[in-house]
């Protein structure tokens, strides 16, 4: 009689048990951190009650935060005179939130966004790195930003007749460029500035390096750099070409995911909303009853 049974092969199975020569594994990098919204570690009241400089500044932070809207002149609140100990209590409760800003210029600024969206840190400081402002200010963005943004800006000339070597797509951009920026100048003028800005995705161009470094020669490197952190982080640049900002989107790994230019006034992804700024006067009234 002829055995028909099926032959048990006994295989290896499990971590170890395959031999995978001189294969790596790889996969793609996970994200490593989001910045987000942390409650404050409030100090106690009794050592509040103890910095009546501090208790005058946030209700008068209450006042300006209640009455503003957006579009309205930015309110400021001067620090600099503030006692040392009261200067420390507010920034333990006000923090620090997603939004921070350079601005570069005869006296390097300072600008951070506190736990409130809309209220902004502003400090100056001279050559030497000396602190000589210190303020606080109510506003979907800083007026510095505003006032400072294409304080450098220069005409966009080029020469389409003489490109460096591997230049390809960037004068016609430059083109669409001049274009935008000659109408918002001239909405300007009239204070007719849209909300809806122009924006480039240069993400969808086939863009190379040589293309990449011609582009930011021409239009210029401005004053003004902003940082927003959330999932991954928003870099917004001004350059010398007026109403011309570089806005580039990188994931929580630090990839670029998404490269645009935008002529407009000042990005809104940059600004606080109004629904943000109400939201800041709720969180401040709820903050000051657990402090007082």
């Amino acid at each position: 009689m002829q055995n028909n049974g099926i032959p048990v092969v006994n295989v290896p199975i499990g971590p170890g048990s395959q031999d995978e020569g001189d294969m790596v594994l790889d996969y793609m990098k996970m994200p490593s951190e989001m910045a987000s919204y942390d409650l404050p570690i409030l100090p106690e009241a009794e050592i509040v009650a103890e910095c009546p400089q501090a208790l005058a500044v946030l209700e008068i932070l209450q006042e300006n935060l209640d009455r503003y809207r957006v579009g309205d002149i930015a309110q400021t609140i001067p620090l600099v005179a503030l006692a040392e100990h009261d200067l420390d209590i507010i920034n333990q409760i006000l923090g620090e939130g997603e939004v921070s800003i350079t601005i570069v210029g005869p006296r390097v600024i300072k600008v951070q966004e506190t736990v409130l969206a809309g209220v902004w840190r502003i400090r100056a400081f001279d050559a030497s790195g000396t602190l000589i402002d210190d303020a606080m200010e109510i506003a979907d963005i800083p007026t510095l930003v505003k006032t400072h943004a294409f304080s450098t800006q220069r005409p966009l000339v080029f020469d389409a007749g003489a490109l460096p070597e591997g230049v390809l797509n960037a004068p016609s951009v430059l083109v669409e460029i001049q274009e935008a920026s000659h109408r918002y100048k001239e909405a300007a003028a009239v204070g007719q500035v849209s909300d809806i800005a122009h924006v480039i995705n240069l993400s969808l161009l086939p863009f190379s390096p040589q293309d990449h470094g011609f582009l930011t020669e021409i239009t210029g490197t401005g004053p003004v750099t902003m940082l927003s952190r959330g999932y991954g982080n928003c870099r917004i640049t001004s350059t010398q070409t007026e109403g011309l900002w570089r806005v580039q989107y990188f994931n929580s790994t630090d990839q670029l995911i998404l490269d645009t230019l935008e002529v407009t006034d000042i990005p809104l992804v940059a600004c606080a909303a109004q629904e943000d700024l109400d939201d800041s006067a709720e969180r401040l009234k709820e903050i000051r009853e657990v402090l007082v």
